[in-house]
């Protein structure tokens, strides 16, 4: 009986599932069959049961489900309530009969052919599971149905399978069937996933009118729904697909049923999509690297329709981001009859895709059977390439055999046809499609695109009625059209969103072969898709974009990667090459002098102490000239080796008559009736001075102790030319928005000069305390607007270093209103624009040694303005694609909070999220006027400053409220 037995199953076997195609036929495949060029449609459906008129069984909230299903009889209905939640897993066991066991909502659900989605799981019972399942079909458990159920993972778990039907059975009758989930929301964890919604490892299967979302798995295949161990039939319709993986595959792990291909599929009017939120770098996006690779795969089954479904969003990441993957696996090498074939996949939409459709030959790490009929018909397939990937529309790897691509229209970025670089393909047809040539067309590896590659990969193909956009007719087969444009092929609103029944009427006619016309029959399309999903514009995100907004967004980047470039990419330039490359300092001075967290050598021998002339130019400075003076006779330096002059420039009041008081404490007066500015006096005076060192400082500033010396060690290295030191700017009570605003400048400014002094010398000085050696001064023109820019730089220009010494130390306070500051600003902009004007030298790299930095630090900081400005127009011009209607809402936040900051200037309070903004305004303005000054010639070499009193020399120490420059 046993014998008997064995052989009937084997028997039944054969019948359902077939035997290898080496050296035997697959089941229901004759030589005829053998013979055929068309994918035979599935044999047999899944016919969805009437409503269940049995026993109604009620299991309220916090009854035991699993006893009712153990005590179910066939034609049973087992009611759960609406809201509650059931704590599984749950076992569906094999019963006798073969009446149907529903497991239902007591709610009312929505009417059969109705998706459900997340807004109805309130009239769903909920059932959660922390194991590997939620429902598990034991082996041979039969005819149940799943209907208006909420299933997932407890919170905050991951949960494997929420229903896996069969999984290891050994034969086709051990396996589950007859089994229908419908109007059912299953879900993994927004946070943890889960690896699959549904396993159909079963028979005669039906997933319907249901919402799966949320399978995602980092570092691992998931998937809404996939089977590998099920002989079918199976029917996928109506349903919402969600997974990270592949939303639906079939395949994947070798059956343990012998000889098992699942067959008769059915994929009806489905929506398969990956959230943005899973995609890297886009605003959606929430963190987690969810493993993604496509939409739809068929590694091993036969028989398989698709017809009337929506595919969208899936983009380069685990995969290279095909759509559609016919590519057949003996996965794990055991399965050897392994096959992907009779395949029609018909009135479907694929979009926002990385690339269309892969097929592979044969399994190119196993043995496994030929790849044969598929017919890909009728489809749409619309933003294919940037932003998801390379854009290629087809690709056959491997030798496939009778494949048919007929009827499509397609948008795509990349080529139209690859061709693969191994086993060419046989009996290919490619017929009556619409696609754009872009570079490549038609092509192969290592074959010219058009008839070359059709020869090597495609030999005796069929490819004929097709509009190829922008192609050469030369290089192709004849009875092929090549419109120069989109709109000359009749489908650029189709990139515009205008999907319509009158789409492909334009290009009718444009490709004819057989009477059949070329495109898809986008009427009939609709009608298969009606109702699937809401069919907005193609590329939602480029749906406006225009050839002016294209050109406006490749502007709008260049303008934006300088101003990134500008305020942050070269202070982080400097930073990095200070700390890769440090050239230190041979200074001469202990280390109390200089602060530990610069690593500069010290020669620790005897201090170095030589002669000082100390360069002070004053005009009307009665108000403070006696306490500069006092100041810098405090210097903690040898008297004998301190020479302080005084230069008055046409000084008005008594000036003079203060400061030669000082005569017998070794202070010297020149004066000069005539005002003529600071450089005149300083090519008058510096060649009278006698020490070996000048020191440039202003009357209005007060010196710590130390910073002479602090100075003057840095010129024991004989490469060092000149040394600046750093101003310390004290933010008085009243001060207004912008003279915060420059405090907060002056540190930003001082970080880059000690970066760019820490690998060679800064770019210019500090005006209020700069030294140099005697030496190497060189009479200025006596207009010239910034002396303590042109005169470091000449001395570079001589091989020299200029080096910033954060120990020596000038106490300033900021400007005390907006005017002040701008009046600064403008002034060093209109100097700026004079120095590169006259200093030609400094844009020759080979003349001038930091060029880089020279135009990075100065140059590049004049167009501040014209980047602003034209960041702003091109973010206008773009506003229409997205995300650039957002980045307009951030420039118009922008320059709204400098508009409150200018308002706020005068008040009390103040708020750094306002002038910062402000500030940056600010300076861009003076940059406006100070290139308008310095264009005719308007800014006066001399300077009329306003009222602000001097840190006196008997104030402390700085406090908290001071500031470094």
């Amino acid at each position: 009986m046993e014998f008997a037995k064995s052989i009937l199953a084997a028997l039944v076997t054969l019948l359902l599932i077939g035997t290898p195609e080496q050296g035997a036929k697959p089941a229901g495949t004759t030589g005829a069959a053998n013979d055929r060029t068309q994918p035979e449609r599935p044999r047999s459906r899944v016919e969805l049961p009437p409503e269940s008129t049995g026993r109604v069984v009620h299991v309220k909230a916090g009854g035991d489900l699993q006893a009712a299903l153990d005590a179910a009889a066939p034609g049973d209905r087992i009611t759960l309530d609406a809201g509650a939640t059931y704590k599984g897993p749950f076992r569906l066991l094999r019963k006798t009969g073969d009446g149907w066991i529903v497991i239902t909502s007591a709610g009312q659900l929505p009417p059969r052919g109705r998706r459900v989605s997340p807004q109805d799981a309130a009239r769903m019972p909920r059932l959660v599971s922390e194991g590997n399942t939620v429902f598990e079909a034991m082996p041979g458990a039969h005819h149940y149905r799943l209907v208006g159920l909420h299933i997932s993972p407890a919170d905050g778990t991951y949960v494997n399978t929420l229903v896996q039907l069969g999984d290891r059975e050994r034969t086709a009758e051990e396996q589950p069937h007859h089994i229908v989930i419908e109007r059912s929301y299953l879900h993994g964890d927004r946070s943890k996933g889960s690896r699959r919604g549904v396993a159909l490892n079963s028979r005669h299967s039906a997933v319907v009118d249901s919402h799966l979302a949320d399978f995602k798995e980092p570092g691992a295949d998931s998937q809404a729904i996939a089977g590998w161990n099920g002989a079918g039939p199976f029917r996928i319709e109506n349903n919402y697909l969600e997974g990270a993986g592949e939303n639906v595959m079939f395949g994947g792990a070798d059956p343990s049923v012998p000889q098992l291909v699942p067959a008769d599929i059915e994929i009806l009017r489905n929506h398969m999509a990956k959230p943005l939120r899973w995609k890297a770098g886009d605003a959606a996006y929430e963190g987690t690297q969810w493993s993604v690779k496509n939409l739809f795969e068929l590694k091993n089954a036969r028989r398989v329709l698709v017809e009337g479904n929506v595919f969208e969003r899936v983009w380069t990441q685990a995969q290279n981001g095909f759509a559609i993957l016919f590519t057949v696996r003996n996965q794990d090498g055991g399965a050897p009859w392994s096959a992907v074939e009779d395949v029609t996949f018909v009135n479907n939409v694929v979009r926002h895709a990385g690339g269309g459709v892969n097929v592979l030959g044969k399994d190119d790490n196993h043995p496994s059977q030929q790849t044969r009929r598929i017919e890909i018909r009728n489809n749409l397939f619309l933003d294919i390439g940037e932003p998801w990937g390379a854009g290629r529309l087809f690709q056959l790897l491997d030798g496939t055999s009778n494949i048919t691509i007929a009827n499509n229209t397609a948008l795509q970025t990349g080529s139209i046809l690859f061709g693969g670089d191994h086993a060419p393909h046989a009996a290919f047809v490619f017929q009556n499609n619409i696609a754009p040539h872009n570079e490549h067309g038609i092509i192969g590896s290592g074959t010219e695109p058009g008839n070359q590659t059709l020869a090597r990969y495609f030999p005796r193909g069929v490819v004929r009625g097709n509009v190829i956009v922008g192609g050469s007719a030369g290089k192709y087969p004849p009875e092929n059209a090549f419109p120069g444009s989109l709109d000359e092929a009749g489908v650029a609103h189709l990139r515009r969103g205008e999907l319509r029944a009158r789409a492909a009427q334009a290009s009718r006619g444009a490709g004819r072969s057989a009477g059949a016309d070329a495109g898809a029959d986008i009427a009939q399309l609709l009608r298969a898709i009606d109702g699937v999903t809401q069919l907005e514009s193609p590329r939602p995100k480029d749906a406006g974009r225009t050839p002016d907004a294209t050109i406006a967004i490749a502007m709008f980047w260049l303008f934006a990667g300088l101003l990134v470039y500008v305020y942050v990419g070269y202070p982080l330039v400097a930073l990095l090459r200070a700390r890769l490359r440090p050239r230190p300092i041979a200074r001469a001075v202990e280390r109390r002098y200089h602060p530990a967290t610069i690593p500069f050598p010290d020669r620790r021998v005897h201090p170095l102490a030589p002669r000082v002339s100390v360069v002070v130019v004053a005009y009307n400075e009665a108000s403070s000239i006696e306490a500069r003076i006092e100041n810098l006779l405090a210097l903690d330096y040898p008297s004998n080796q301190l020479e302080i002059i005084v230069g008055s420039d046409g000084s008005t009041d008594n000036t003079v008559e203060l400061a030669r008081r000082y005569q017998p404490f070794g202070v010297r007066v020149h004066t000069f009736n005539r005002r003529s500015g600071k450089p005149a006096v300083l090519n008058a005076v510096v060649p009278h001075a006698t020490g070996d060192i000048v020191l440039f400082a202003d009357a209005r500033q007060r010196f710590e102790p130390a910073t002479l010396r602090a100075l003057v060690a840095n010129f024991a290295d004989p490469a060092v030319g000149a040394v600046s030191g750093e101003l310390m700017l004290e933010t008085a009570e009243g001060t207004g928005n912008a003279g915060h605003g420059a405090a907060m400048y002056w540190r930003y400014e001082k970080m880059i000069r000690s970066a760019e002094s820490r690998a060679d010398s800064t770019v210019g000085a500090t005006g209020a305390i700069y030294a140099i050696r005697r030496s190497l001064f060189a009479p200025i023109p006596e207009d010239t607007l910034l002396d303590d820019v042109l005169i470091p730089l000449r001395i570079v220009q001589q091989g020299y270093r200029v080096v910033f010494e954060p120990a020596a130390r000038a106490f300033d306070r900021t400007s005390a209103t907006a005017a002040q500051e701008f009046g600064r600003k403008a002034r060093t902009i209109a100097g700026t624009f004079q120095l590169f004007s006259r200093e030609r030298w400094l844009f020759n790299p080979r003349r001038n040694r930091l060029w880089s930095a020279t135009m990075s630090h100065k140059g590049m900081r004049l167009l501040l303005p014209v980047l602003h400005a034209g960041a702003f127009v091109a973010n206008v011009v773009a506003a229409s694609v997205w995300p650039y209607q957002w980045l307009l809402a951030v420039h118009v936040v922008f320059y709204t909070a400098a508009i409150a900051g200018a308002l706020q200037r005068r008040g009390a309070r103040r708020t750094k999220l306002f002038t910062v903004p402000y500030t940056l305004c600010l300076l861009c303005w003076a940059d406006i006027v100070g290139f308008y000054r310095f264009a005719t010639d308007r800014q006066p070499v001399t300077w009329e400053r306003l009222p602000a009193s001097i840190p006196a020399a008997s104030e402390p120490r700085p406090t908290r409220r001071r500031v470094a420059a």
